[in-house]
């Protein structure tokens, strides 16, 4: 029998060790507060503040932009686009004033390529510059993206990143004429979650840690393969790509299963077979509902299906978890 103290102390083993009596519920509180386990007065403010902070942020964006709409019949067309830039200008260097190396500095400069868009918005309004929308998002994605590198804040990129994935879907509508479901834009969107997954799982590898750009990166190239899986097994006829469209989300629950597993990261192998998983009950839905044109008894059949999955990937993360905590 292994010894309950041996690795790093995580709140299993001491819920455990005060289960047997070993610990008492003094000793517990005291030991997930040394172990971080348990939020402290100090923790509870730092993420009051950091929410606070970029709640601020966003909001004085947001008024920013409400006030110049509030008061559009006011202001002259240059006065618009003067106060926006006057407002960008001011939250950059307000941000550059009170310090990169503060949260409250670094959110400021956020602020400021925020309102990039709105400005940009204001130009091609007013002197008509026929520009279409994604180029707009492009120049957008791409300022903030700049504002990243500089203030080195983890949401910047974050928002650069959101803003690349909305002009791409842009793009495939109005450069392409086409959507995310037919080719040409098939191909687009299949590159762009290929890119998106492989910049997640990437940054899984090396940080090997709570990474919030690793994970939105993941998280949307995760959503985008399986919606094209999805509608790869559920479409008749399997138009053109969307046999590659199947093979990429496969790959993709593949890939995190996979190197979730030789990483020792239970989190991304949970994302992988809850992918897999997932594009099993589509294909499920598509056979009984669809091919076998089943009605009544094939809710039951779809039931017991799923409760049998249910059962299966429980059993099989509780065989997976000693492992990981053994490995933690």
């Amino acid at each position: 029998m292994s010894d309950p103290l041996a690795g790093s102390p995580i709140a299993v083993r001491l819920h455990a060790l005060a289960a047997a009596g070993v610990l008492g519920p003094a000793a517990l509180e005291r030991a997930l507060e040394l172990t971080g386990r348990r939020p402290t007065a100090t923790s509870w403010y730092r993420f009051a503040r950091f929410q606070l902070i970029i709640l601020g942020t966003v909001l004085a964006v947001a008024g920013a932009i409400f006030f110049i709409a509030a008061n559009w019949d006011v202001f002259s067309p240059q006065a618009r686009m003067g106060l926006a830039a006057a407002a960008m200008a001011s939250a950059t260097l307000a941000g550059g004033w009170i310090g990169l190396d503060k949260l409250s500095g670094r959110a400021a400069a956020l602020a400021g390529g925020l309102l990039f868009g709105p400005l940009m918005a204001l130009v091609g309004q007013v002197y008509q510059t026929g520009a279409d929308a994604y180029e707009l998002f492009l120049a957008w994605s791409l300022v903030l993206a700049g504002y990243a590198l500089a203030i080195r804040f983890a949401g910047a990129w974050i928002t650069a990143l959101l803003l690349g994935v909305v002009t791409i879907y842009l793009w495939i509508d109005q450069a392409l004429g086409s959507h995310p479901f037919e080719t040409p834009g098939l191909w687009v969107s299949l590159a762009g979650a290929a890119a998106l997954t492989a910049l997640g799982l990437a940054r899984r590898v090396t940080r090997r840690g709570a990474d919030a750009i690793g994970g939105i990166a993941l998280v949307l190239g995760w959503c985008i393969g399986f919606a094209h899986g999805a509608t790869a097994i559920g479409i008749d006829g399997w138009p053109s790509g969307q046999g590659l469209a199947l093979l990429l989300a496969l790959a993709q629950a593949a890939g995190m299963l996979l190197l979730g597993r030789r990483i020792g990261d239970l989190g991304l192998e949970r994302g992988g077979v809850a992918f897999l998983f997932g594009l099993l009950t589509v294909a499920e839905g598509k056979l009984i509902f669809d091919v076998l044109d089943a009605k009544v008894g094939g809710l039951l059949v779809m039931g017991v299906l799923l409760s049998v999955q249910g059962y299966a990937g429980g059993e099989w993360f509780r065989a997976r978890r000693p492992a990981e905590e053994e490995a933690t």
